[in-house]
């Protein structure tokens, strides 16, 4: 299932790599964030027989693309798990066949996934797929792992059981539309938490980076990092788990310290100040007078780019 907006320069390479799979997918379906008849011409005319799905505007996010593909399989017999590919990374050939093994081999495990590699666009691509001897070796993944690693799986490098997806359904919802980014943390803290999800650390493809990505303005994503930590709060909170809760309140507090971090470095000085001076008071977060502190004195530097 892939969400398309604006990717007429980049969908054909992430269609060859499908079509490339040593498994074939049942099938592709590929949903257009809003009418693209340049998009939906190179998609139509590719040598995969993709279904084409056109919401009938921009939603902003794949969210809603994601969601809408996904409600079309789910609906399907004869598909049992779901691959949600970005329009612009690029799987490797054996991506769906080592997934298919690693779900066959763990059948209690409602997810898998692998590792990957970052590929910034402006760079040649090293071309040929990164071998491991242990490739199809997988290991549970554990909710602590990810929050450590958050980086480290990828929607584009995952595939969800049909049951999995059932239930998120049942506990808070799919990908929520009223996150712009971090939708995909918000679905596997959930899904980490619920059921059991295996890894495998073999390089499943290039995750492609570039300035367009939704990512890619840093302190709007953390600040809805900070949106999408107080909706699991209250999420766990619900289940009774109020140390988790607290956890994720105390995550929300420093994503919003990130947040004004890189809207300090962005140039945008005296609203990152304010932001930070509120949350000192409203809070109260004592840690954000510390962090305005040091961005005065200038010992805090900008943050390294690593990820889309």
């Amino acid at each position: 299932m892939i969400p398309a907006f604006q990717a007429s320069s980049t969908i054909r390479s992430t269609l060859d790599a499908v079509a490339d799979q040593t498994l074939p997918p049942i099938s592709v379906v590929v949903v257009v964030d809003g009418p693209d008849p340049d998009l939906e011409k190179v998609i139509v005319e590719h040598r995969l027989d993709c279904e084409v799905m056109v919401l009938p505007e921009n939603t902003g996010a794949p969210c809603t693309p994601r969601n809408v593909g996904a409600a079309s399989m789910r609906a399907r017999p004869d598909i049992e798990a779901i691959w949600f590919l970005d329009h612009d990374d690029i799987p490797a050939p054996d991506f769906l066949a080592i997934m298919d093994e690693t779900l066959g081999s763990h059948p209690e495990a409602m997810f898998a996934c692998s590792s990957f590699r970052n590929w910034n666009e402006a760079s040649p691509r090293e071309v040929g797929e990164i071998q491991s001897a242990d490739r199809t070796v997988s290991t549970q993944l554990e909710l602590d792992w990810y929050l450590a690693n958050t980086g480290d799986v990828l929607p584009s490098f995952s595939v969800f059981r049909i049951a999995a997806l059932d239930l998120l359904e049942r506990n808070g919802g799919l990908f929520r539309p009223e996150l712009r980014s971090n939708q995909d943390y918000d679905v596997f803290i959930r899904l980490f938490h619920l059921a059991e999800a295996r890894r495998v650390d073999w390089c499943g493809g290039d995750y492609r980076i570039h300035a367009s990505s939704i990512s890619a303005d840093r302190a709007r994503s953390w600040s809805c990092r900070v949106q999408a930590d107080l909706m699991l709060a209250d999420w766990f909170a619900s289940r009774s788990l109020g140390g988790i809760a607290r956890g994720f309140r105390r995550r929300s507090r420093s994503a919003g310290r990130r947040a004004a971090r890189e809207r300090w470095h962005a140039g945008t000085r005296v609203l990152a100040a304010k932001e930070l001076l509120r949350r000192a008071v409203v809070g109260p977060d004592f840690k954000a007078v510390a962090v305005l502190a040091r961005l005065i004195c200038g010992l805090e530097r900008p943050s390294i780019r690593g990820d889309g």
